[in-house]
């Protein structure tokens, strides 16, 4: 079975650049995980993996949990 393509939707930083991508070019500044998860790239990489948004929602809850579990024990 052939494999499907994997097209992407038009970036809006295609045609310029928004202020807040160029925060990202100084050093220490990232972006938010909720800016990361809006770039089309990152869904053409997790269609390709096979993972959903839920999936992922899902991991990062427990993560969440788990990480102010560790917190809450170590205080």
């Amino acid at each position: 079975m052939p494999k499907k393509a994997l097209h992407a939707p038009p970036s809006p930083l295609a045609a310029a650049p928004a202020p807040w991508h160029q925060a990202w070019r100084e050093a220490g500044k990232e972006p938010s995980l909720r800016e990361v998860l809006a770039d089309p790239l990152v869904h053409l990489v997790m269609r390709r993996d096979g993972v959903t948004l839920t999936q992922l929602e899902a991991v990062l809850a427990r993560a969440k949990e788990r990480r102010s579990l560790c917190c809450l024990s170590a205080a």
